[in-house]
């Protein structure tokens, strides 16, 4: 699953510095990676559920909060824009193509799908890893619940995630240390590749004049991107790892 998430996190990478090439056909639309992820946060949570609602909240606060955070903020400083503190802790709930998100930082906008699916999370849990009628419940809650907003339909691959948490999948490939790697720091890199390409893209215009090539650009700062993304998962993320991995531990009870 590391694997997995690492090699979804750089197709949207890849889909983002190519767009000016117009090579969208190529590269379909990043959107079906950005919900592959959902359904793998659906499927891992599953597998971990111990139904500790309130330590699992915590966890998930304490192991998404401080790359998202640091990202927003990044994103408002380099859009010279007010922040608007209320994002910060995912509130209220914001549209994929909500123009605050696009000018910040437009990865940021699945966060916010993650963030408002987690407390539905025990669930999520129990439609997914019980008998099958479960499924058409938690489908045909969906579809009821799509009648007051489009966006529940981000539901749906958090279930199917969760459902295919009975099963085990393995892949050579996806378990090289390449692939690995790439999955320990996509987080990192999902959420702060377009702030780099946006910095890049900056500095070249105002070094050429104005005269910058995207396509050169997008290409030229990929290592950067890669090598940004390892020093916030060394020095922010994997911190928070840690921390939400000690919020995540039994208190120790002494025997009667």
């Amino acid at each position: 699953m590391d694997g997995l998430r690492g090699v979804l996190a750089l197709y949207v990478v890849v889909y983002h510095i190519t767009l000016p090439l117009d090579l969208s056909w190529a590269f379909p639309t990043a959107l079906a990676a950005v919900v592959m992820f959902f359904g793998l946060s659906g499927y891992v949570l599953t597998r971990a559920w111990d139904g500790r609602y309130g330590s699992f909240l915590l966890r998930r606060f304490v192991r998404l909060w401080p790359v998202y955070a640091g990202s927003l903020a990044i994103g408002y400083l380099i859009a010279d824009m007010l922040p608007d503190w209320r994002a910060f802790f995912w509130y209220p709930f914001r549209a994929p193509s909500d123009p605050s998100l696009e000018a910040v930082d437009p990865p940021v906008w699945s966060l916010y799908i993650e963030a408002w699916a987690m407390p539905f999370m025990p669930l999520i849990a129990w439609a997914g890893a019980g008998p099958r009628w479960r499924l058409a419940i938690a489908g045909l809650t969906i579809i009821a619940l799509c009648r007051f907003s489009p966006f529940f339909i981000f539901g749906a691959p958090f279930v199917i995630g969760s459902a295919l948490a009975r099963y085990d999948f393995r892949d050579h490939l996806l378990e090289s240390p390449i692939a690995q790697w790439l999955g320990r720091i996509s987080y990192s890199l999902y959420l702060t590749h377009w702030l780099v390409l946006t910095i890049v893209w900056r500095m070249f215009v105002a070094w050429s004049g104005g005269a910058a090539s995207p396509p050169k650009i997008g290409i030229l700062c990929s290592p950067m991107m890669i090598g940004v993304a390892w020093l916030v998962w060394r020095f922010i993320e994997r911190p928070s790892i840690l921390a939400s991995r000690h919020f995540g531990r039994r208190p120790f009870r002494t025997p009667k």
